[in-house]
């Protein structure tokens, strides 16, 4: 079977780290190359993040430098802020990194020619803002009409956790995410936002499993998620546990029985005052704001989405140890 080619773009960001390393374990992905944009920190960090976690899964691609800014001018967090990252976006965890894995050319720029060579085979995972998605469909729209697909982590059909009603992915630069869907006709945008990614969370004893049985690897993602969990976990969600949002859209992608019920509708966002990064859904079809350009996934197999993360990222044993054995 030829594998699906795929582009990682993203902000590290300790989701973002479970995303790639399942994405990396995933035996019929070919990660052609992950592209960096700003949004958990600055792009410096997140670049230097995605040259270690490229080199933590070996994975044999390049990364790409993308967009330092918003679209959308807006007081944005200060990169340095720990927030549910830590100051460095993974934990304080200490990972080498290889500085010529890092691309001269930039990411959007390696985009369109990725899909200019692969036209209606590539499929690009958002893992942060999608501010280089929308500036390669500003360069070159026809092009961008060409991506088989596009797995995007934001938005929601829920309360927000930036403002009242918008996630952090969109909101942060919600002009890119107008822009994005508004390709939606031609490309299959799928939206995994709050709604499903914050009832999946990984519990304490799904965090501890992994660092009893999931090797080396298992014991880096568990050391993590210790410096933030009490911020992420308990403090700002009332839950022991961390939600790994970015973690859910590999496996839907992987498996989409994980969001059994998935809603083909017109998706619109707001760019405006306090509802900024906001994501309207019409639910109830009217087609009065245009044509469907989204599959917007609306509930969620929280058990069935981590036994198949266990699965895939520690293999078939330590997987059906956690069916069998833990209760999350």
């Amino acid at each position: 079977m030829e594998k699906r080619k795929i582009i990682i773009d993203t902000d590290p960001g300790i989701d973002d780290a479970f995303a790639i390393t399942a994405a990396s374990k995933y035996s019929n992905f070919e990660i052609l190359g992950v592209t960096s944009v700003a949004g958990n920190k600055g792009l410096e960090v997140t670049t230097q993040n995605a040259l270690k976690l490229v080199k933590l899964n070996n994975i044999d691609c390049m990364v790409y430098k993308g967009a330092s800014d918003s679209l959308l001018e807006q007081e944005l967090p200060k990169s340095d802020n720990a927030g549910a990252h830590g100051v460095d976006g993974l934990g304080g965890v200490q990972l080498d990194y290889d500085e010529e894995k890092l691309s001269n050319k930039h990411a959007v720029d390696f985009i369109l020619e990725t899909v200019k060579k692969y036209p209606n085979e590539i499929e690009i995972f958002t893992l942060g803002p999608v501010t280089n998605i929308a500036l390669a469909i500003q360069k070159d729209i026809e092009t961008m009409k060409l991506v088989k697909s596009i797995w995007s982590m934001g938005g929601g059909v829920v309360t927000g956790n930036m403002n009242p009603v918008a996630e952090f992915n969109y909101w942060f630069d919600a002009k890119a995410v107008e822009i994005m869907y508004s390709i939606g006709e031609y490309v299959d945008i799928h939206m995994i936002g709050l709604n499903v990614t914050q009832p999946s969370y990984l519990s304490a004893n799904d965090i501890l499993f992994m660092k009893l049985e999931g090797g080396q690897l298992g014991e880096i993602l568990y050391n993590m998620q210790q410096s933030v969990l009490p911020v992420s976990g308990w403090e700002e969600e009332r839950i022991i546990g961390n939600i790994i949002h970015d973690l859910l859209t590999v496996i839907y992608a992987i498996d989409s029985s994980v969001c059994p019920n998935v809603l083909r509708t017109n998706l619109q966002v707001s760019t405006e005052d306090f509802t900024v990064g906001q994501t309207v859904v019409d639910q109830i079809r009217t087609r009065q704001y245009g044509p469907d350009n989204a599959f917007v996934a609306m509930s969620v197999d929280s058990r069935k989405y981590k036994e198949l993360f266990m699965e895939i990222v520690f293999g078939k044993e330590t997987g059906l140890l956690y069916k069998n054995h833990v209760i999350s």
